[in-house]
């Protein structure tokens, strides 16, 4: 640590207290910024985009939660990105191996990163949110489930709209938040308000886990389709977990160095968005599975699917198959037994399980898909 007296210094007329500083540790986080934001956007980029191209190709069809991760990952990449950005502008070096004739302007410029930062994050964990819970009711018709859900939409909007607020007017001027010069500038406890609003967006993980499990387990699906949810929920947990340990980090950035202590929010801020956007993103993808896999996910008549009586929505169609004459618009019926495979429609989320047949032939190269409203 530095000497006592050599606690301050004086450039350019203005006291800085070095007190906390240990000017042996030459370490970096930038390496972490990079290497965490970069993985994070090609993964989400990546899934939301095979999400979009499945239902846009295959489905055919666009729902609103998919519209709102799409959202929900637009603003995740521009938080990822404006991390990568301010690495260029000291984030994630210490205060001491910043240039020292600049130390002022380039930490106000830092904070006005993270002062972006904040407020991204707000806007992605929100539309993450919503977009979980607009699959959720599409999934679930449940009365008393989508009141549940419409209570947690409210208090995700109400902290959405607070955290969006609470960050550009925590300082009166809002400039004084970054502006060191300003003596009369007046703000709020920032990390304070970090840890209420944190705990809330805990609260609101766990209640987006816990909740759907009854009615998940009322409606006895097929053991892939089980193991799907699971994934999903499991997902759910992983971003819980981010967030709990983005609480755990709060309290460094009440410390001086905060250049180089803020890294470890910002990385699990875009490792909860990212995580939320990915395991929801997962179901949607079967589809595709499907596509590029039919032998494998097609053709296993009793280990994914149940017999006709136990699904509702479905047909026996064991004693037909059906070939489509493309060319002359006709129905033919052949002589080659079928198979009826439970399969989902397509539907985004949670939401895609059920609510369709397939008929395919053996050898399956020929299968007519049959949705049911």
């Amino acid at each position: 640590m530095a000497d006592s007296n050599s606690s301050v210094i004086i450039p350019n007329g203005h006291t800085f207290d070095i007190s906390q500083f240990n000017f042996s540790d030459h370490s970096s986080n930038v390496g972490s910024i990079h290497s965490t934001n970069i993985t994070l956007i090609v993964l989400v980029g990546t899934v939301v985009g095979l999400r979009l191209f499945v239902r846009a190709s295959l489905v055919r069809k666009v729902f609103l939660d998919d519209i709102l991760i799409l959202v929900a990952a637009a603003f995740t990449v521009a938080l990822a990105a404006v991390c990568i950005a301010g690495t260029s502008h000291g984030i994630g070096t210490h205060l001491w191996l910043l240039d020292f004739t600049a130390i002022f302007q380039t930490i106000q410029t830092a904070i006005q990163y993270l002062f972006v930062c904040q407020v991204l994050y707000a806007c992605a964990i929100a539309f993450t949110k919503i977009s979980i819970i607009a699959s959720y009711i599409r999934f679930l018709p449940d009365r008393k489930f989508r009141i549940y859900m419409g209570v947690t939409s409210i208090v995700i909007l109400g902290l959405w709209i607070a955290g969006v607020f609470v960050t550009i007017f925590q300082c009166r001027p809002v400039s004084a938040a970054w502006d060191f010069t300003d003596t009369n500038g007046k703000c709020i406890n920032y990390v304070d308000y970090l840890y209420a609003s944190s705990s809330l967006t805990v609260a609101t993980d766990i209640a987006l886990c816990i909740l759907p499990w009854p009615y998940f387990w009322k409606l006895q699906l097929p053991l892939k389709q089980r193991i799907i949810l699971c994934l999903l929920l499991g997902g759910g947990v992983g971003a819980c977990i981010a967030s709990i340990l983005r609480i755990a980090k709060l309290h460094m950035l009440r410390g001086a160095d905060v250049t180089y202590q803020a890294v470890p929010s910002l990385n699990l801020s875009v490792i909860e968005c990212s995580l939320g956007i990915i395991c929801v993103s997962i179901p949607p993808l079967r589809p595709l599975a499907v596509h590029l896999f039919p032998h494998a996910l097609l053709s296993h008549r009793s280990s994914s699917a149940r017999t006709p009586q136990h699904m509702p929505n479905s047909y026996d169609m064991s004693n037909m198959s059906a070939k489509v004459d493309r060319n002359m618009g006709n129905s033919k019926e052949s002589e080659t037994p079928s198979t009826m495979l439970w399969e989902e429609n397509g539907v985004g989320g949670p939401g895609s399980f059920g609510n369709a047949v397939r008929v395919s032939s053996h050898p399956p190269k020929e299968y007519l898909k049959l949705n049911i409203p």
